[in-house]
């Protein structure tokens, strides 16, 4: 008998029959799982399901290949902003959708987990939240093997006066770099390696690194980002 118990952020689900769903959780400390739930569309219960909801999740399987069933308690719902707050709604789905897209099943990251429950509470609580949003897509790229190396230049070992990114290498470049190579590389907004506040141009330019880079990740799994990330993009800009 296979038996756990774990906080979860709900990802998505899918229809199972009539009454019945399959939901895909990202959990604390087990990664990205699925669970059968009997009766979820009942109307008393289907609110619980939204993506981004926080669960309380218990697993039961009679052996480690079968799909097992969850039971499932909220601890809180986001629910209240989908239709009062579209950017936030789509930043959430955003953030939801890559990690699906990221990451494998079973796969533990449980920091991701925590940074990403944490941002998804600062997306209900605030409205300066943008920022964070793009520094939580720097921390994905670390975690899918794609990271940014910003805390010194990559030709001067220098850690100060960095003003570039290489789209080569993803490393942090000082601004004694020669002119002609300028034009080819990102502009480093200072948020990302500082306490610095971030302009709209700011952000605009921190979501330019963090969508090549991601673009990259795609094409070596031969796979296309989420719309979703997209639509929230165009919200923005």
């Amino acid at each position: 008998m296979i038996h756990w118990e774990d906080e979860a952020i709900i990802l998505s689900y899918q229809d199972y029959s009539e009454s019945s769903i399959i939901l895909k959780v990202f959990t604390q400390n087990l990664g990205i799982r699925k669970g059968f739930i009997r009766g979820a569309k009942k109307k008393k219960q289907n609110y619980i399901f939204e993506s981004g909801n926080i669960l309380s999740v218990t697993y039961k399987a009679r052996t480690e290949d079968m799909l097992g069933t969850f039971s499932v308690e909220m601890l809180k719902s986001c629910s209240a902003i989908y239709l009062s707050e579209p950017l936030k709604f789509s930043g959430i789905i955003s953030i939801l959708n890559l990690i699906e897209y990221c990451l494998l099943e079973n796969e533990v990251e449980s920091e991701l987990y925590n940074y990403s429950k944490e941002l998804i509470n600062k997306i209900m609580s605030s409205d300066n939240w943008l920022p964070d949003y793009v520094l939580w897509e720097v921390f994905l790229l670390k975690k899918i093997g794609f990271g940014l190396e910003l805390s010194k230049c990559a030709l001067t070992n220098q850690t100060k006066n960095l003003r570039y990114i290489s789209p080569k290498s993803g490393c942090a470049i000082s601004d004694k770099v020669s002119e002609q190579w300028k034009s080819r590389l990102f502009i480093l907004p200072k948020f990302l390696i500082s306490e610095n506040s971030a302009t709209l141009q700011d952000i605009k330019n921190g979501i330019k690194i963090t969508t090549y880079f991601l673009k990259k990740f795609s094409i070596s799994i031969n796979k296309i980002l989420p719309f979703t990330r997209d639509d929230f993009i165009d919200r923005i800009f």
